[in-house]
């Protein structure tokens, strides 16, 4: 009625001058209030049960909610969501996801087939269980083949290649310490390293897709292996004949626990491996300087406390944090910090962190504005004294 007359005539004097105008506006603002505030805590259900929708907007929330079940937008908006997970890959009537996908191209099959639905926070939970779970059969695979001698890289993603590479390494060095006889496996290593080095990656009825995987995957081992070498190297000069010599402890030392659980040790600090899947993408060189952050991060999170990596711009702060992060099996978000962030949009993020169990990275955390800081320390602290006190919640902007 309002927009009908203002189409006859729009002018603003005739528009002012209409009988009941003002309380019509003040009703219809008080509905669009009503319907926002709905919205708003329908969306907070939503994040509330898949917590990894707090990482994203809510235009993009109100996307997947609203296509649910069209495999296009899915795939747009999955790698928000799951940082190794670029694309999905469903079955022939769209109705079931089959496999993951990373950036790279590397094709990891789920062990269980995930059903698409119009509850879309319902299925995206599955696929998260689901990832996890087929994660953990492989590492027990993995494992099982590694200890028979016949691992074929083809068959298993980047990361439990890595991660079954350590654990053996981990179990290998102990026992050589036991035996006294860390040069023999320091020529076993020699060895395990130059069979990577000449595997043939140009076959030709292999797809240049899964050569380059391969070849990636290689890569991956071949760094950790020329890491483990130098590791053996450093023991064998310090004359360390026990696993509780301090040059071996200080070592980011890999168990696998009971129920296909894997364990992380340095020093005194232990971790259990989330089965985050992160791709394949390029790793990080082990350095020294790497091994000291590493160090310090992981004894701080002991103490329920977090890592300010220092230096200059490119000098690979945010990447050693994602790469230890990525160690660990975890998520590890990255958030660029400016003067646009307000302390509403920092606590979401928070809240999201702790309800997914992710890592949070705060690039340029000094540039936000001084109130901003003030108030987002108050959640740090509640956040850092939860984990100081090994409670299972704690209060985030007025909520447990």
């Amino acid at each position: 009625s309002i927009m009908s007359d203002i189409q006859r005539d729009n002018r603003v004097v005739s528009l002012s001058s209409r009988a009941g105008i003002r309380n019509s506006l003040v009703t219809i603002l008080d509905q669009l209030q009503r319907c926002q505030k709905s919205l708003n805590e329908f969306l907070e259900e939503k994040r509330s049960a898949f917590p990894r929708f707090y990482f994203i907007g809510d235009d993009d929330l109100l996307e997947i909610l609203g296509q649910a079940t069209n495999p296009t937008v899915i795939q747009s908006h999955l790698k928000k969501l799951f940082a190794g997970i670029h694309s999905v890959v469903f079955d022939e009537q769209c109705q079931h996801i089959v496999a993951m996908c990373s950036l790279e191209g590397e094709i990891v099959p789920l062990r269980n087939l995930v059903r698409i639905s119009s509850l879309v926070e319902m299925w995206l939970s599955e696929l998260s269980v689901e990832m996890k779970e087929t994660l953990k059969h492989l590492l027990y695979e993995c494992l099982s083949a590694g200890r028979k001698g016949n691992v074929d890289p083809s068959r298993y993603p980047s990361q439990i290649l890595c991660l079954a590479e350590q654990i053996q390494f981990t179990e290998d060095v102990e026992r050589a310490l036991k035996e006294q006889n860390l040069q023999q496996l320091e020529l076993e290593l020699s060895a395990k390293l130059e069979h990577y080095t000449t595997v043939d990656t140009s076959s030709d009825d292999q797809a240049n897709s899964e050569t380059s995987v391969l070849q990636l995957k290689l890569k991956a081992l071949i760094l950790d292996i020329i890491h483990n070498i130098s590791v053996v190297k450093q023991l064998n000069q310090a004359g360390v004949t026990s696993a509780d010599a301090w040059a071996w402890k200080k070592q980011l030392r890999f168990y696998m626990g009971t129920d296909k659980g894997c364990l992380i040790h340095m020093v005194d600090a232990q971790f259990s491996y989330t089965y985050e899947y992160q791709g394949n993408a390029a790793k990080l060189v082990h350095t020294p300087l790497t091994d000291k952050c590493y160090l310090t991060l992981t004894q701080a999170m002991m103490m329920g406390l977090g890592g300010n990596p220092y230096g200059p711009a490119g000098t690979g702060k945010t990447e050693s944090v994602k790469a230890l992060g990525g160690l660990f099996g975890r998520q590890v978000l990255v958030f660029n910090c400016d003067e646009g962030i307000d302390v509403k949009s920092m606590g979401r993020i928070f809240v999201g962190l702790v309800k997914c169990g992710a890592w949070g990275c705060f690039d340029e955390f000094n540039r936000l504005e001084e109130a901003v800081l003030s108030a987002v320390s108050m959640q740090i602290q509640a956040i850092q004294d939860s984990l100081k006190h090994h409670k299972n919640s704690c209060e985030l902007l007025g909520k447990e």
